[in-house]
């Protein structure tokens, strides 16, 4: 059976959802080790220098862990595979409950923008669980 394009589209969000963290990843554990080396230089920045270096090569690492993840959910929605399609709708979901404290922020707060740009998010979210779970689409999965 033929891929959805709708599942195509999700997948290809994957993988550069993966390429954006392994971008950032790399840049987080350079960027952490070039402060280091910048603050080690200079006498009063010099004990923090260490934590800092740390601190970005473990945040990188975590951002690089989570590239793997999307390419491999990504891989998975390319060839149709199951548990794919339920890692998606379980974490698509788990990034729209953190979207949450963030909307209602906006609007204790009236940022017009903020809400607007999380709405969009949220809506995004929505409809890649709605589209995953409709009857058509779980068929095409259950099938291959």
């Amino acid at each position: 059976m033929n891929r959805p394009t709708g599942v195509s589209v999700i997948a290809v969000l994957c993988f550069v959802g993966a390429a954006f963290c392994i971008i950032g990843g790399i840049g987080l554990i350079a960027g952490g080790g070039f402060l280091a080396n910048m603050m080690s230089q200079q006498a009063e920045g010099a004990g923090m220098a260490s934590l800092v270096a740390s601190m970005g090569a473990a945040i990188g690492v975590i951002i690089l862990v989570f590239a793997a993840l999307y390419g491999f959910v990504g891989w998975g929605l390319w060839t149709l595979r199951e548990w794919a399609r339920i890692v998606t709708i379980v974490l698509t979901a788990i990034g729209a409950v953190f979207q949450l404290p963030g909307l209602f922020s906006s609007l204790l707060h009236f940022r017009i923008g903020a809400f607007i740009w999380i709405a969009c998010w949220l809506a995004i979210y929505a409809a890649i669980i709605w589209y995953l779970l409709k009857p058509e689409v779980k068929g095409v999965f259950a099938s291959s």
